[in-house]
């Protein structure tokens, strides 16, 4: 072959090559794109949820006439105000994972008591860290970031909630001003002797009331949910020493009157735990038990933190393989936006600091000017140290499980097991230990 014939064929080859090379790059910016579904000029947006609500109806109107180019559709299992229907959480959660797996389903869902670590494991749903450092829209610096780093999973940001509710120690101030308790360090066994001292004699006083034992039980082990579940491994130490003695603690407690089933009298019991469902409630909730309230961190372990729990009102993810990604990110900080955040419809605190500071101060001038008044009709007495202790615990609320919702029920069922004299502790124990390994690899 002579140098021109070689020369043609070279050139030949590599435009051949850049043709090729062009082509791929062609049809792989439309593989991108292939899947997006778009309809009178606008892109399709899915959002997936058990049940709608107005403030989801007000989300979709706002939303959209945000961004005209999108589409929003919320695709609700249940509509707005419809009645609940035993089993209709397993038949959401039935049909997202059915879903997911087969390569479709919505492009955001919200997350009924569904296992983040499931859909992280098997890369189903998107990380959301990079779009959160890169939105220019957000104030990053008004953000909860504790709550966010606290729902974090395997290190990501896989889940985001339209806000949160908390889930508070509430002691009796003027019964405890002598009590000299850490509440960096107390444990549960603390707790009790610290109970049993101030209970004592004729003091009409207990620990906690109207509390039954299964239900102490199901509160110890979603605080220390880790310590007993091991979702990724899907194992459980329920037939563990440490439970056992845990269950026997808390029986002992009820034997020795310092907890009681019973309702008491205002005033009459040391602490009570309680929801704070938002703002308001760090006078609804507080003073409408004690004169002098006093939020506290909670009983805990040396592994564990006292501080409040998150408990997010609704979380939601980004399919992982959405072909609307971007679309998809808009609508979730759009939702995190001060425009939705404000929104009277939109319930728990608000994932920004701004508007619950703003409500937090609207009541504490009310409280301030003596027109707050508490559910019994009584006027709201307090001190502003009260919203000060608040906004510090709130900062420091870092305790955040993805609870199986129905391994906690049979906990309470096993321990009333025991509680009500049907079996010991050793056997109770047992028992839910084999009922929450087959619960949780089914």
């Amino acid at each position: 072959m002579n140098k021109k014939l070689k020369l043609a064929t070279v050139l030949s080859t590599v435009l051949l090559m850049l043709i090729t090379a062009c082509s791929s790059e062609d049809s792989s910016s439309e593989a991108g794109t292939k899947d997006k579904v778009t309809e009178n000029g606008k892109t399709i947006l899915t959002l997936s949820m058990l049940q709608s609500t107005p403030f989801y109806e007000a989300l979709e109107k706002k939303f959209e006439a945000r961004y005209p180019d999108i589409d929003l559709r919320i695709q609700a299992q249940k509509e707005p105000g419809a009645e609940y229907v035993f089993g209709e959480e397993e038949e959401y959660q039935r049909s997202i994972n059915t879903a997911l797996l087969s390569g479709t389903g919505p492009d955001v869902f919200s997350l009924e008591g569904m296992s983040v670590n499931d859909y992280v494991e098997k890369e189903l749903i998107l990380n959301m860290d990079r779009l959160l450092e890169q939105e220019e829209t957000l104030q990053q610096d008004q953000l909860h970031a504790n709550v966010l780093e606290a729902m974090k999973q395997n290190g990501g940001t896989y889940t985001l909630p339209s806000g949160f509710n908390l889930r508070a120690f509430i002691g009796n101030g003027e019964a405890l001003k002598d009590a000299n308790i850490d509440e960096e360090s107390w444990t549960w066994q603390d707790f009790a002797d610290v109970a049993k001292r101030l209970t004592q004699g004729d003091s009409g006083l207990y620990a906690m009331a109207d509390y039954t034992p299964d239900m102490l039980m199901q509160e110890m082990i979603i605080d220390g949910y880790s310590s007993y579940v091991d979702e990724g491994s899907k194992t459980v130490r329920f037939d563990s020493p440490e439970f056992i003695a845990l269950l026997k603690q808390v029986q002992q407690l009820y034997e020795d009157g310092v907890m009681t089933t019973e309702a008491a009298e205002p005033g009459k019991q040391l602490f009570y735990s309680t929801v704070l469902y938002g703002p308001a409630d760090v006078i609804n909730q507080t003073h409408i038990r004690f004169d002098q309230p006093q939020l506290m961190q909670k009983p805990h372990s040396q592994a564990q933190s006292g501080h409040m729990r998150i408990l997010p009102t609704a979380q939601f993810a980004i399919r992982a393989d959405t072909a609307v990604q971007e679309e998809a990110w808009k609508l979730l900080s759009f939702l995190l936006s001060e425009e939705m955040q404000q929104m009277p419809e939109r319930e728990g605190f608000s994932m920004l600091k701004s508007v619950n500071d703003q409500k937090l101060d609207e009541v504490k001038k009310q409280v301030q000017a003596g027109s707050y008044k508490l559910s019994n009709g009584q006027v709201a007495q307090a001190e502003d140290e009260e919203f000060t202790r608040f906004a510090q615990l709130l900062d420091l609320a870092d305790r955040y499980s993805m609870l199986n919702a129905r391994l906690i029920s049979i906990v309470g069922e096993e321990s009333l097991a025991y509680f009500s004299g049907q079996m010991s502790a050793e056997e109770a124990a047992q028992l839910l230990q084999n009922r929450a390994t087959i619960l949780l690899n089914e």
